[in-house]
């Protein structure tokens, strides 16, 4: 999550010997730049949608879905953010707790992800969040985040937290864990370079979001 702010971090993801989706913020200086790096790397790229959280002080950012917009504006605003970042895979929410908790809202960003024919991944900033019941109401399936692996940035609070993916990966089958580009980018991409042939050797399978069986 959180691309566009930088190249130099961003190549430190789009650099690692698996598949990783990387979300990009729209409108930012280095946002066209950061979503062409992700593509030609042959990794997925995604839109970081900014969407208005409950806590008003907090700023979504520039392109971002607002609590007072009409649901044909919320629409035009999502669509106008992929045509920017696109094309893209996939898309998620940027923060966004105050939308995604008003299902018609919410409906209206999965209406553009319908008709752009890519998927979504709901980052749950929420634990009230609407966007499975407008999916349903659509018929449409969605993916939901289940760990955010730095939250705190620690190398041991990181890797608790992916060990925490793994067990709910253990159980169900499958993870989506979320991490933040230049937030942890001097732990994170290591971390995980480290870490992925031993959770290869395991057999785990790291996937892109597209590939995972919903």
């Amino acid at each position: 999550d959180d691309g566009g702010y930088d190249t130099y971090n961003l190549k430190l993801y789009t650099s690692l010997p698996f598949p990783i989706a990387i979300a990009v913020l729209p409108k930012l200086a280095h946002s066209k730049d950061c979503a062409a790096i992700v593509r030609n790397s042959g990794q997925e790229l995604m839109l970081h949608q900014p969407m208005q959280a409950q806590n008003l002080k907090l700023n979504p950012g520039a392109g971002a879905i607002l609590p007072d917009m009409s649901l044909s504006e919320v629409y035009k605003q999502v669509s106008e953010n992929i045509a920017e970042i696109g094309p893209i895979k996939g898309l998620n929410n940027h923060e966004g707790s105050l939308i995604t908790c008003d299902v018609m809202k919410i409906g209206a960003v999965l209406d553009a992800v319908l008709d752009n024919g890519i998927f979504f991944v709901d980052s749950r900033t929420s634990a009230q969040t609407k966007a499975p019941q407008a999916a349903l109401e659509r018929d449409m399936k969605i993916l939901e985040r289940d760990v955010f692996i730095d939250d705190i940035i620690s190398k041991d609070e990181m890797l608790a937290q992916i060990y925490r993916g793994l067990g709910i990966a253990n159980k169900n089958g499958k993870v989506i864990m979320i991490g933040h580009v230049d937030k942890s980018a001097k732990i994170l991409p290591q971390l995980l370079n480290d870490m992925y042939p031993y959770l290869k050797q395991k057999g785990y399978k790291i996937v892109f979001p597209s590939q995972i069986q919903k």
